[in-house]
């Protein structure tokens, strides 16, 4: 009866569309524009939205009058109420509860709009499409995010946010892996760190730090027999490679004779190249630095001394990072070096262990405190602030006259290669104290192993000095990078410092900008001028090659004909069976009047919504059966066909009954029938059907509670014809607010909030504050 009903309601409606709609005359008749969108209404929510998914919808759409190509994915979207304005091309998926609107009312009146999805884009769960909209090929709209009126969503963008989205990727154009692991903050605080730097690199041409330096050439030969190392491929014994060496002071540029701290920047070049560098290692004097975090130094850059001072009163072992970095030299080389910030080593057994790198004056008798600076207040003025003495008459550059002096004698000069190892702490609040660059290793627990000699014999011209370049990010498997996802990890600060590097080189030298660093910067909160900056080649247009939505003949069939009549006919078929039995003993008991009917018609409907919320139940171990975290199933395979038909049981049960009960107990028990790990000895509170889109990703601690109409989506699509699924969950006390979105991998701590009609991206963490 339910089917062949939606059935005839379609066809009605398709039959007075067409004869309240004249596009000629549309505008001037705003009567039968209203009572065509109510009668669309009413038809969407009466029975076109249980189509969503399969082809037959996409046919709906059509006879309404929208241009929608082939292959579409179109799930659980709003009545389009002016479907002559929707052209969406070919490919194109538009996500759960998303909302197609080419017109609504407001104080001006009635304000409409064509809008235009093209070939291969995705638009996300509860995003909004507005009037005049034009979404380019290939571009990904994220989940609760809003494509403005008359905007244009360029091309492979990947956009968030909801007054004004931002692209925060292209995939036309080649990624950065190191952008692509930062959370949002991270991205912002290192984005604004990196065009602040960029707008002064572009201004003056040059460094900002360590502007001027000395550079010389030679050889790192291993020694032949290391104690306490464990066999590794580059620095294994006897192995011998070309060096650059680059010294420098910190900020003081344009004296040597001011404190500052002094660099050494190491380039160890492929053996036997001289060309192909290996690694690149920035050292400086000092065994500690004053930031744990890139948040903490680009804090420290713009606070001012006051505010440095009031912080290393609470945090002492800051200042003395400060000035024991500070060194008043006669030579570069009668300094000892410290890397500071850990790198990865991995070994040939397989063993990983996080290491340190020092160099040292080859004269043992020059200690640690060669050139230290004795403290004289709670920190230092700025550097390069305090003038020479007047009596001073060395020349401005007399370290630099000094190396190049040494480096063109008989003996050249030379320095001790050493390394501090300790092994990877398993728990990751171990691993990030040990990543600590604020404060030094304990050299008796962790003893420095010299591994190595460095002797630099050639010096190089102020011109080959400039041009040397040294990238942080350089590294290898056998030396690798600890890369971060958050502002609050101790390898923010080496992860973000290397990016940096990156974009500064690259404007100062001219060189084509990748389009994610430009991107990257131009969303940032300072502007920066790239207009006259190159930018690097996109990727390879793509070839004739397979769309991910491209669907076979026999796929085609099935969406346009079993689907439709499985999704529509199934669900009402069950809810008509849960009613049968007890409808047939009210007759029953009515017939006996035993009791009246005002008090059997109540039992009726609760007993037969617990029978069909049993069958839904039932249903979803039958058809779908328990998806994995981590799992990436096709979308047109048979197991999103038959999730999807579970999807439309549950909306029926759900307007029948089931979401009547959300928020008691009764609801969180279903919960727990249908795979969620529900606590429920402090009464877990789930206020929302959302919850149930994918049961079983979604783990509810001790009193942890979901807001009204908030939706726990445990997949998510992104383009490549995979849904992917991932957990949800929700710590002890954690609360997700009304209409918040939970993408797959989100975790709320314990105590934690996520806001109302807020987004947590996939695998965010939301902390308490």
């Amino acid at each position: 009866m339910y089917l062949f009903h939606g059935i005839i309601f379609c066809i009605l409606t398709f039959v007075m569309k067409s004869l309240l709609t004249n596009k000629s005359k549309m505008e001037q008749n705003p009567l039968k524009i209203w009572l065509c969108h109510r009668i669309i209404t009413a038809s969407h929510l009466r029975f076109a939205n249980l189509l969503s998914g399969t082809e037959a919808f996409c046919i709906y759409l059509r006879l309404l009058g929208a241009v929608i190509g082939k292959h579409c994915s179109i799930r659980a979207i709003n009545p389009v109420l002016d479907p002559e304005l929707i052209y969406i091309h070919t490919g194109v998926h538009l996500g759960d509860f998303s909302r197609i609107i080419s017109g609504f009312y407001s104080t001006g009146g009635l304000s409409r709009g064509k809008i235009e999805i093209q070939e291969n884009s995705v638009i996300g769960s509860q995003s909004i499409v507005l009037p005049g909209t034009v979404i380019q090929e290939d571009v990904i709209l994220g989940a609760l995010s809003v494509a403005p009126m008359n905007s244009t969503l360029i091309k492979g963008g990947v956009y968030v946010g909801s007054r004004t989205p931002v692209m925060i990727k292209n995939t036309m154009h080649m990624l950065d892996e190191r952008i692509e692991k930062m959370d949002t903050k991270y991205k912002k605080i290192v984005g604004n760190l990196a065009a602040n730097l960029a707008a002064t690199t572009l201004k003056v041409k040059t460094r900002y730090f360590h502007r001027i330096g000395v550079s010389g050439k030679g050889h790192l030969k291993i020694y032949d027999n290391i104690k306490g190392l464990p066999d590794h491929k580059i620095f294994s014994a006897g192995k011998s490679y070309p060096v650059f060496i680059r010294h420098s002071n910190s900020l003081s540029a344009d004296d040597d004779a001011r404190i500052d701290a002094r660099g050494a920047a190491l380039r160890i070049l492929s053996d036997g190249s001289d060309s192909t560098p290996l690694l690149d290692l920035t050292l400086k004097t000092g065994n500690a630095f004053y930031a744990r975090t890139i948040a903490d130094f680009a804090t420290w850059l713009v606070c001012g001394l006051a505010a440095r001072e009031e912080h290393v009163k609470k945090v002492p072992h800051i200042r003395n990072a400060v000035w024991n970095s500070l060194r008043l030299a006669d030579s570069y080389t009668e300094l000892h070096y410290y890397s500071n910030i850990c790198r990865l080593f991995r070994f040939k057994g397989g063993q990983e262990m996080y290491a340190k790198l020092k160099l040292r004056p080859y004269d043992r008798t020059i200690n640690e405190d060669s050139g230290k600076v004795e403290p004289i207040g709670i920190l230092p003025p700025e550097t390069g602030a305090i003038p020479r003495a007047d009596d001073d008459k060395r020349p401005l550059l007399f370290l630099a006259e000094d190396f190049l002096s040494r480096v063109n004698s008989p003996g050249g000069v030379r320095y001790v290669f050493q390394l501090q190892m300790r092994p990877v702490p398993q728990d990751e609040a171990d691993q990030d104290i040990a990543l600590d660059c604020t404060k030094p290793w304990d050299e008796t627990e962790f003893p420095l192993i010299d591994i190595g000699e460095i002797e630099i014999h050639q010096s190089l011209s102020k011109e080959e000095s400039e041009a040397l370049e040294f990238n942080p990010f350089l590294r290898c498997d056998e030396v690798d990078v600890i890369s971060a996802t958050s502002v609050s990890q101790s390898a923010s600060i080496d992860h973000g410092r290397s990016l940096i590097y990156e974009i500064c080189q690259h404007l100062r030298n001219g060189s084509p900008l990748p389009e994610a660093w430009k991107i990257f910067l131009q969303q940032s909160d300072t502007k920066v001028d790239l207009s006259g900056c190159p930018v690097a080649a996109a990727l390879k247009e793509r070839g004739k090659e397979k769309a991910a939505l491209d669907r076979t003949w026999y796929q085609n069939f099935w969406l346009t004909f079993c689907q439709p009549l499985l999704q529509t006919a199934l669900p009402y078929y069950i809810v008509g069976l849960a009613t049968f039995f007890p409808l047939a003993c009210v007759v029953h008991l009515k017939e006996d009047k035993k009791l009246p009917l005002h008090w059997l018609l109540p039992l009726m409907w609760v007993s037969s919504g617990i029978i069909a919320a049993l069958c839904c139940v039932v249903a979803k171990w039958v058809l779908v059966q328990r998806k994995k975290e981590g799992e990436s199933i096709g979308i047109w395979s048979i197991r999103i066909f038959m999730d999807t038909i579970w999807q439309g049981i549950k909306t029926v049960v759900g307007d029948y009954f089931m979401e009547m009960t959300s928020g008691s107990f009764i609801f969180v028990v279903i919960m727990k029938l249908m795979g969620s790990d529900v606590d429920l000895e402090q009464g877990g509170y789930v206020d929302s059907m959302g919850a149930l889109l994918n049961p079983e990703m979604v783990k509810i601690h001790r009193g942890g509670s979901v807001g009204r109409e908030a939706l726990l989506f445990g997949h998510i699509y992104e383009g490549g014809g995979e849904v992917k699924f991932g957990n949800i969950e929700i710590g002890e006390g954690g609360f997700v607010g009304s209409r918040a979105i939970a993408m797959p991998g989100v975790r709320v701590e314990s105590e934690a909030t996520l806001a109302p009609l807020s987004l947590a991206m996939k695998e965010e963490i939301i902390r308490a504050s």
